[in-house]
C-alpha cells in the first residue's frame, strides 16, 4: 500500500483489540518512507467497537494527508447538535473505510455464518495479498489475573467441593484458550511479525497442574505444528523467534518479557508481558537482531493529571448543589471520629475546607482546553482541541466522600496510601471483609487492606485496571479539595491516550474501555523497535 506521497503502508490486524490503545501507539506517525496502517480492528464489545471506528474515521484525514475536518470535533465535543450519523453522510469515503476497519466480532467462533471463515475472508480482503505485515493484540487478560484468578478460584471450591475439582474447571476456562485464535492466525496468515500482550499472571499461570506460559511460547514458535494440534489447517511450516522487547534477546529467564510501564515515561505502575514474535525468514535477514526499548524519565501523576481543570466530585441519594457539598465536606469536623485523627491531618481537612468555601467548580470541565506541548514531547496535545473530553466526575455516596478526603489528606502529607488498619472505626465501611479495631476477637489478616487508594501526585499511578468503571475506591483524585475519583479523561491520561481520542457509551463503558487499554505511548515505543525491523526488509519482498 502506497499514498501519493510514496509513503509504503505496513498493514496492521488487531485481535481483542478493545478500544485500540495498541493499535493508537502503531498508528502514530514515524518519520521515514514506512508507515503502518491498521486495516482491521477485532473486538466483540459494542461500546468499544464505537470507539474504534471513530478513531478510524480520524486517522482516515491523516493517512491521506487531509485535515480532519471541524465536523469531528463539534462531535468529539458535543459543540453542535451534529450525529455521528450525519458526520458519517458528510464524508462517506471516511466513513467506509471506518466501517471495513473496525469490526464487531466474537473470536472463537466455528460454525455458522459467522464462523471463522468468515474472518478469515474479511483478513484477506483487508491484506490484499501483502505477506509482510504486522499482527498485534492479545487474549482477554481475566484468566491470567492474579486477582481474578484467586477469587474465581475461591468461588468455584465452594460449588465444587475441592481444590483439584475447583482447579480442573477453573482451567477449563475459554479465556485460557483465546490466545489460540491469535495462534491460529499465525498458522494461516504467516505476518512478518506479531506483538502479542498479556497481563504478568500469565508467567505464573497453569493449565491443569502445568505451567501455561511454556506451552504459548511454543505454540506460538511452531503454529504450523500447533495447528495440527488442535485440528487447524496451516497454510506455511514458518516458525517464530520470541523476543524481549526489554532485553531485545530472546531470553532465558520469562520475567524478561515483563515490560514496567513507568520505566519508559508512562505516569502509572503497569506491569505487563509483551512478547516480540519476528518470522524465520525476517529473522534471517535483519541480522537476526532486534533493538529494546530505552529507559526513560518517570512521569508523575502530577505530570500527567495536575494542570487539567479543577471538579468537584457529586452526591448519590441527596441534594447535588456545589453548596450542599461543601457543607456537607466541612461536617467532618462534628464526627466522633475526627478527634481521633492526627493534629496534621485534622489541621489539613480545616485548611481544605477553608479553601474550597472559594471553590467554584462543578463536576464537568468548563475551562478551555490548553496545549501541553512539553508533557512526552506534546504527545498528549491537539491545538484544534477547545475543550477537555470525558472530563465529568461521578457521583459518590456522602459516607464515601469522607473517606475519600481523609485518605487524599494523608497521601498528601503523607505521600503514601492510607490502608484500613489506619481508619478510625467510625469511618470504615460497613463491610462483612472489613475488619475493625474493636474486633478483638478476630485474628485474620485483613483482606483488601487498600480498599481506599488516593494516587500521589510525585509518583506514577497505581494500574488504571476496568475495575475503575465499578468504583473509584482505588483511583482517588490526589487532591483532597477536590474530594473524588478520577474522570474518565484522567484516568485516559494516566494510560497516555491523546486528549483527542474520544471514548463512545456510557460513561461506566468509558471507564472499562481505559482499564483494559494498552498504553498508547508505551506501544508507540514498542513501534519504533517492529518499525526497524520491516526497514530492514527488503522492499521487493513486500509485493512478491
Amino acid at each position: 500500500m502506497s499514498n501519493k506521497k510514496n509513503i509504503q503502508f505496513i498493514p496492521v490486524i488487531d485481535l481483542f483489540a478493545g478500544p485500540g490503545g495498541l493499535n493508537e501507539g502503531f498508528s502514530h506517525k514515524i518519520k521515514g518512507k514506512l508507515r503502518f496502517k491498521s486495516v482491521l480492528s477485532v473486538e466483540k464489545e459494542a461500546p468499544e467497537h464505537l470507539t474504534l471506528s471513530l478513531r478510524a474515521f480520524y486517522r482516515f484525514f491523516l493517512y491521506h494527508d487531509m485535515s480532519v475536518p471541524k465536523e469531528y470535533y463539534d462531535y468529539i465535543q458535543r459543540t453542535s447538535d451534529i450525529t455521528r450519523a450525519e458526520l458519517w453522510k458528510l464524508y462517506p469515503e471516511a466513513a467506509a473505510e471506518a466501517d471495513q476497519e473496525a469490526l464487531q466480532y466474537t473470536l472463537g467462533r466455528e460454525d455458522g455464518p459467522h464462523g471463522f471463515s468468515f474472518l478469515e475472508d474479511k483478513i484477506r480482503k483487508a491484506l490484499n495479498k501483502e505477506k509482510n505485515w504486522l499482527l498485534i493484540g492479545g487474549p482477554p487478560c481475566q484468566a491470567y489475573s492474579l486477582v481474578g484468578r484467586a477469587k474465581q478460584l475461591g468461588e468455584l471450591k465452594k460449588t465444587e467441593g475441592s481444590v483439584s475439582e475447583a482447579e480442573e474447571k477453573f482451567y477449563q476456562d475459554h479465556r485460557h484458550k483465546l490466545y489460540r485464535q491469535y495462534l491460529r492466525i499465525l498458522a494461516v496468515f504467516s505476518p512478518a511479525v506479531f506483538v502479542m500482550e498479556n497481563v504478568k499472571g500469565i508467567l505464573s499461570a497453569k493449565l491443569g497442574r502445568d505451567p501455561i506460559f511454556p506451552k504459548i511460547l511454543a505454540d506460538l514458535r511452531t503454529p504450523h505444528t500447533s495447528a495440527k494440534e488442535y485440528g487447524w489447517e496451516s497454510n506455511s511450516n514458518h516458525t517464530y523467534h520470541i523476543f524481549s522487547f526489554v532485553t531485545g534477546t530472546e531470553p532465558d529467564k520469562i520475567s524478561d518479557y515483563l515490560i514496567k510501564s513507568e520505566n519508559y515515561g508512562i505516569p502509572q505502575a503497569r506491569h505487563r508481558v509483551i512478547l516480540l514474535g519476528v518470522r524465520d525468514d525476517v529473522w534471517e535477514t535483519i541480522g537476526q537482531k532486534v533493538g529494546s526499548l530505552k529507559v526513560k524519565k518517570q512521569t508523575s501523576v502530577s505530570d500527567a493529571i495536575g494542570k487539567l481543570p479543577v471538579l468537584r466530585s457529586g452526591f448519590t441519594h441527596r441534594e447535588d448543589s456545589l453548596e450542599a457539598w461543601k457543607s456537607y465536606l466541612a461536617a467532618i469536623i462534628n464526627e466522633k471520629y475526627f478527634s481521633e485523627f492526627s493534629n496534621e491531618v485534622k489541621e489539613a481537612i480545616r485548611k481544605y475546607t477553608q479553601q474550597r468555601e472559594s471553590f467554584s467548580a462543578g463536576r464537568c470541565s468548563q475551562e478551555p482546553y490548553e496545549n501541553d506541548k512539553e508533557l512526552l514531547g506534546g504527545w498528549y496535545s491537539d491545538s484544534a482541541l477547545k475543550c477537555y473530553l470525558n472530563h465529568e466526575t461521578r457521583a459518590h455516596m456522602a459516607s464515601d466522600l469522607y473517606r475519600y478526603l481523609y485518605v487524599a489528606t494523608v497521601g498528601e502529607l503523607q505521600k503514601r496510601s492510607p490502608q484500613l488498619k489506619d481508619f478510625p472505626d467510625g469511618l470504615l465501611p460497613d463491610h462483612k471483609n472489613v475488619i475493625k479495631k474493636t474486633d478483638k476477637k478476630i485474628k485474620i489478616e485483613q483482606k483488601f487492606a487498600d480498599r481506599f487508594k488516593v494516587q500521589i501526585w510525585g509518583k506514577p499511578s497505581s494500574t488504571i485496571t476496568s475495575h475503575i468503571s465499578k468504583d473509584g475506591h482505588y483511583f482517588i483524585h490526589p487532591d483532597p479539595v477536590q474530594c473524588r475519583s478520577l474522570t474518565v479523561r484522567e484516568a485516559a491520561r494516566l494510560q497516555t491516550f491523546p486528549d483527542n481520542y474520544f471514548f463512545e457509551g456510557n460513561r461506566t463503558q468509558q471507564y472499562h474501555q481505559v482499564g483494559n487499554a494498552v498504553p498508547p505511548f508505551l506501544a508507540n515505543q514498542l513501534s519504533q523497535i517492529v518499525y526497524d525491523i520491516f526497514e530492514r526488509i527488503p522492499t521487493k519482498d513486500s509485493n512478491e
